[in-house]
């Protein structure tokens, strides 16, 4: 190796060391004062690709001086993460929105372009490993530091009282994630570590466990109890003791998993954090029947594009289209993605996205076993993927799981003699290539940010004049609408009693419009819309002034809403609650009688089918609903259905009822918002508020 070379190398590590670094960002926040629209995703993934595109480009500079750098064809792992990046490349263009399938949205930061930087962080990595394979102890001590912070962060928060606290992730299923995959990072170079580093790493793996336990991650859990077992027994069957230790293991084995199965299903697992929650969710339904219902929408979904899917980041649309009500009867939520990576694999990029990954996963194993001689190794790289393959079952990788789980791949790089002799490829076209994308590369990143943050600013802007740099915002091509509307709408409920205007009124509207004519498929604008076309309607009714071209366009709105999404009840049922609020009454009972007939096990269409008939005066027919429900032990859930429920019973002499559900609402929501909306619904009998 040439002193250039090796001085390119020096650079590249210096960069590849700072990626994990990206991690313990907030913004703003930890290490970060910007504010950015979501504090814990956006400045990380900013961060991480400018870096890595730095370091790529260096690379790709090392392997022109020396071709015998770049991997040979029989090393397959590399190649096929290259052909799984250009793979999703190429699906793009069948994707219903091909701009958010590239770039991902300021939400998550993933699509197309998040998943090309962290394979390029792995294709990085690889390289670096094969030409100085003692590099990775030190890109490992990054992670270790990373991992520490993260660490102390989260034990900080649980002494401080947080329930599941979150670190510097936001989310503390995602901690799980990452203190997981550390756990067999950690216990790969243990072993062979000096006595300095050898407690470090130990105090690592506690860490691992102990943010496992305080952010309480089933699935986390779950990965542990299944790998650990499984790299143990593959390390004991193919080690050289004797047959009776064997044996000996395989019955401590069982006997464990025996003792795991009692104990978890004992009054005492109750009292151990995590494992409470695996307690909770084996005797609750509702702990888990939410997310298989979620799964079953989204397969359901995937069988109307099997082959190539809806494209990367169109999950919610998979959702919305093949929607089943059923699961609003254990939890009111949106699924923006299924918590399975194999079925949003499926959802997203159908059944060639999803060969795509198993080859990928195979090929990993395949690696495993041709290139790790050192059983105990082996044994933890087993162990490292099972993990990350049981964790994926009920989650979804993020950046706190894909640069532990690229960096663990990497390790995988086979020993190489580059004894041979030196080619160069060396071209200054090529060279000016490299640079040239490289800035490219950075410009578009740093225009994210610059982007991001003038949304922001334009939020902080007092009124009108944030409004003018919103009207501007929205001008521009990009794959933030869905945030730029939401971002908008934020501003204008800050702002309401400033809004004296029709014209402003009308601005508002063209922003809103214009989003949704750039992505005619994302829920919250038509939400946005549709709500602010239905005030806008009522203040002008109001004041008598003309409003039918509004009322015209919501109309229209909702029917393309409806059009777009014909099985998700609520867009309906909202239908329904604003034609109430304009006295279509009639209009609004039909809806809501066709719902009824449809989805029967909707608790909340008929909730609020009976909270109308109660408003049209067939007080009778809405307590009749309610006795329905309740036959059905389908009881209030919300403070809104217990709103209802109380409306009616009350208006119905049903004193002794309506006195039950005000003492179960009083201990449920004590928060002095829904106090104060139960005493107006005693007080002067109000219509509960959608």
């Amino acid at each position: 190796m040439t002193k250039e070379e090796k001085s390119i190398l020096f650079l590249i590590k210096i960069f590849l060391f700072l990626i994990p670094f990206s991690l313990i960002l907030v913004c703003p926040g930890s290490f970060c004062s910007f504010n950015l629209f979501f504090p814990y995703i956006t400045g990380k993934a900013i961060y991480f690709r400018i870096l890595i595109e730095i370091a790529f480009a260096l690379t790709l500079i090392l392997i022109l001086k020396n071709i015998n750098y770049l991997p040979k064809k029989n090393e397959y792992l590399f190649w096929i993460a290259l052909i799984l990046v250009l793979l999703n490349l190429i699906l793009i263009p069948f994707s219903l929105r091909p701009y958010l399938s590239f770039w991902g949205n300021a939400e998550r930061m993933e699509g197309f372009w998040g998943l090309f930087h962290f394979v390029l962080w792995f294709l990085a990595l690889y390289i670096i490993f094969r030409i100085e394979p003692e590099s990775k102890k030190t890109i490992f001590y990054s992670l270790l530091i990373a991992h520490y912070i993260v660490s102390l962060k989260e034990l900080s928060q649980y002494l401080q009282g947080t329930i599941r606290p979150d670190s510097t992730f936001g989310n503390a299923t995602f901690v799980g994630f990452f203190s997981v995959l550390m756990f067999f990072i950690c216990l790969y170079f243990l072993r062979d570590s000096n006595k300095l580093d050898k407690f470090l790493i130990f105090i690592a793996i506690l860490f691992s466990v102990g943010n496992i336990i305080m952010s309480e991650t089933r699935g986390s859990i779950l990965a542990l109890g299944i790998a650990i077992p499984i790299s143990l027994l593959y390390y004991f069957l193919i080690s050289n003791v004797k047959v009776y230790y064997k044996i000996l293991f395989l019955i401590l084995i069982f006997s464990f998993l025996v003792f795991s199965y009692y104990f978890i299903n004992s009054d005492y697992a109750k009292y151990i954090p995590g494992i409470r929650r695996i307690y909770d969710t084996l005797r609750d339904p509702r702990a888990y029947m939410a997310r298989y219902l979620a799964w079953g929408i989204f397969l359901n979904a995937w069988k109307e594009k099997r082959l190539l899917g809806y494209g990367l980041e169109n999950a919610p649309i998979a959702y919305f289209k093949t929607f089943n009500p059923e699961i609003y009867n254990y939890e009111e939520v949106i699924f923006d993605r299924p918590h399975n990576k194999y079925i949003e694999i499926l959802v997203t990029t159908g059944i060639i996205g999803a060969t795509a990954w198993f080859l990928f996963i195979l090929v990993i194993f395949i690696e495993i076993f041709k290139n790790l001689e050192d059983k105990y190794l082996k044994a933890v790289m087993i162990g490292f993927i099972l993990a990350y393959l049981v964790q994926n079952t009920t989650l979804f990788d993020i950046q706190a799981s894909y640069i532990p789980f690229f960096f663990g791949l990497s390790l995988l790089v086979p020993k190489i003699n580059f004894a041979r002799e030196r080619k160069s490829y060396e071209r200054l076209s090529l060279t000016v290539l490299i640079y040239g994308l490289l800035v490219i590369g950075i410009i578009i990143n740093l225009g994210h940010f610059y982007f991001v943050y003038s949304v922001i600013k334009a939020f902080q802007e007092p009124y009108p004049k944030g409004l003018e740099k919103f009207e501007k915002l929205i001008s521009y091509n990009t794959q933030f609408i869905p945030e730029l509307a939401v971002m908008t709408s934020r501003y204008v409920e800050s702002n309401i009693s400033k809004i004296k205007t029709v014209n402003e009124t009308d601005r508002i509207t063209e922003i809103y419009v214009r989003a949704l004519n750039k992505d005619p498929y994302d829920a919250r604008i038509y939400n946005i819309l549709t709500f602010h076309l239905s005030r806008v309607v009522n203040a002008k009714r109001i004041s008598k002034l003309a409003y039918q071209n509004d009322l015209n366009l919501l109309y229209s709105v909702f029917n393309k809403y409806i059009e777009t999404y014909p099985k998700y009840p609520d867009i309906q049922m909202q239908y329904a609650n604003v034609l109430q609020s304009l006295g279509e009454y009639k209009k609004a009972k039909d809806i809501l009688e066709n719902l009824k007939i449809t989805y029967r096990d909707s608790t909340r269409i008929i909730f609020l089918l009976a909270n109308l008939y109660y408003q049209l005066g067939e007080k009778e027919k809405a307590l009749e609903l309610l006795r329905e429900n309740f036959a059905r032990k389908f009881f209030p859930q919300t403070p809104l259905q217990y709103l209802i429920a109380i409306r009616i019973l009350k208006g119905t002499n049903n004193l002794n009822e309506a006195d039950n559900l005000i003492n179960e609402y009083k201990s449920k929501f004590n928060d002095p918002d829904s106090i104060e909306m139960l005493n107006k619904i005693l007080s002067n009998d109000k219509r509960p508020e959608f």
